[in-house]
C-alpha cells in the first residue's frame, strides 16, 4: 500500500534547559508546554483538538490539519502563545520556549512518527543553534520563533494580521549536515539588535540556573550591531 503523504504546516517545540531540572520540575515543564499550547490554540481559533502531537518529553512535534489558516498560526497563536509562556512565570519558576514553524507533504501513516524531509527540517530547525543564541542574548524573551524560508516567503507579511517582515531575521541553519535557510523572531523584542556570534552559550555545562533574568517586562536596549540601525527597539 502507498503511504499517505499531504501538504500540512507543522509545528515543533522545545523547552529550553530542561535537562537541567528534577523530575519534579521536568513535571511541572511539561504541563506549561501542554498548557501554553492549548491556550494559544484556543486564542487563535484553532482546531487544537484535530491536531496530530507527538509527546517529547521536553517538546511537542504538531502536525496541523489540513484546513489550518496559516495567517492564524504565524499572528494570533505566536501572540498568544507568548503571552501564555510570560503567564507561566514565577518568582521561583521559569519557562523558556522555543518553536519552529514549517510546511510541506509528509506522511501521515509511519509505524513510528511521521516520515519525510520536511518533518525532519522542523525538528531540525527548533533546535537550531541561531535559535538559541537570540534566546541566550535576550533573557528578556520567553518564546524565542524560527520558521522556514518557506513559510516566510509564502505568508508573512502577505496579508494583515500577523508580525511584519521586519521583525523577522534571516539566519542560515546547519545542524547535523543539514543545511536550511530561516527567520527568526522574538515576540516582543527587536531580534536585529541581537549579537548572536557574541551570545554566551545557551545551555552553559554545569549551569542549571540559567541566565539572569530580568523581570521588568521591558525589552533590553542592547546595541544595534551592523546595518540594522533602522529598527526599533520592541517592548515587551
Amino acid at each position: 500500500m502507498e503511504p499517505r503523504s499531504e501538504h500540512r504546516m507543522m509545528l515543533g517545540t522545545d523547552i529550553e534547559r530542561y535537562s537541567d531540572r528534577n523530575g519534579s520540575d521536568q513535571n511541572r515543564l511539561q504541563w506549561a508546554l501542554v498548557s501554553s499550547l492549548t491556550q494559544a490554540a484556543t486564542a487563535a481559533k484553532l482546531a487544537f483538538p484535530e491536531w496530530e502531537c507527538q509527546p517529547q518529553g521536553d517538546g511537542q512535534f504538531v502536525v496541523l490539519p489540513v484546513s489550518t489558516d496559516r495567517y492564524a498560526v504565524l499572528g494570533a497563536f505566536i501572540t498568544a502563545l507568548a503571552e501564555a509562556v510570560a503567564a507561566q512565570q514565577t518568582a521561583t519558576f521559569r519557562v523558556r520556549m522555543r518553536l519552529s514553524v514549517h510546511e510541506g507533504p509528509i506522511q501521515l501513516d509511519g509505524p513510528n512518527g511521521y516520515p519525510g524531509d520536511h518533518a525532519v527540517q522542523t525538528n531540525r530547525l527548533v533546535g537550531a543553534q541561531s535559535l538559541r543564541a537570540a534566546l541566550a542574548a535576550c533573557p528578556e524573551a520567553w518564546l524565542g520563533v524560527i520558521i522556514s524560508d518557506r513559510v516566510f516567503a509564502d505568508y508573512v507579511g502577505q496579508r494583515p494580521g500577523g508580525p511584519p517582515r521586519d521583525q523577522f531575521r534571516r539566519v542560515d541553519v546547519a545542524e547535523k549536515n543539514q543545511r536550511y535557510v530561516a527567520y527568526l523572531h522574538l515576540p516582543g523584542h527587536n531580534v536585529h539588535a541581537l549579537d548572536l556570534a557574541s551570545a554566551p552559550p545557551a545551555n552553559p555545562p554545569g549551569g542549571a540556573a540559567g541566565p539572569v533574568y530580568n523581570f521588568s517586562g521591558t525589552g533590553s536596549n542592547v546595541a544595534v550591531h551592523g546595518d540594522q540601525t533602522n529598527h526599533q527597539t520592541f517592548r515587551s
